[in-house]
């Protein structure tokens, strides 16, 4: 097991929304932030197209949207203590870029693959 968002798992993540999201045939290039992370700030690049994920290192004008959280809110949405759709309705998840895409991405967080991921992740680190 490792930690949530450190730089181990960052050598192998899972992003529960984006798979959701490719399981539902979107596309979406998204950046996530996340301060104070167990090794700093975390940052994964993910880009969802032709019904897969692939995590690396995007350009800033790639991007669809970037998402910004507190490592507190990112571990409570993977635990499925706090919904993503309320977090950002909140103002809890910062948002910039396109609304539409992420308009996608959160309506594929009330789907079963989303639960299902959410779950692995949950189950898979130690915090």
């Amino acid at each position: 097991m490792t930690a949530y968002l450190s730089e181990a798992w960052l050598a192998d993540p899972r992003d529960p929304a984006a798979e959701a999201l490719a399981a539902a045939g979107g596309t979406l290039r998204l950046r996530r932030v996340v301060g104070g992370a167990p090794d700093g700030e975390a940052r994964l690049d993910v880009t969802v197209a032709d019904g897969g994920v692939a995590y690396g290192d995007l350009d800033d004008e790639d991007l669809d949207v970037t998402l910004t959280d507190t490592y507190a809110n990112a571990l409570a949405i993977v635990r499925g203590e706090l919904d993503p759709n309320a977090a950002f309705m909140r103002g809890q998840t910062k948002v910039s870029g396109d609304t539409g895409p992420l308009l996608d991405l959160l309506a594929a967080t009330r789907s079963e693959r989303y639960e299902q991921v959410r779950a692995e992740v949950a189950a898979a680190i130690d915090d």
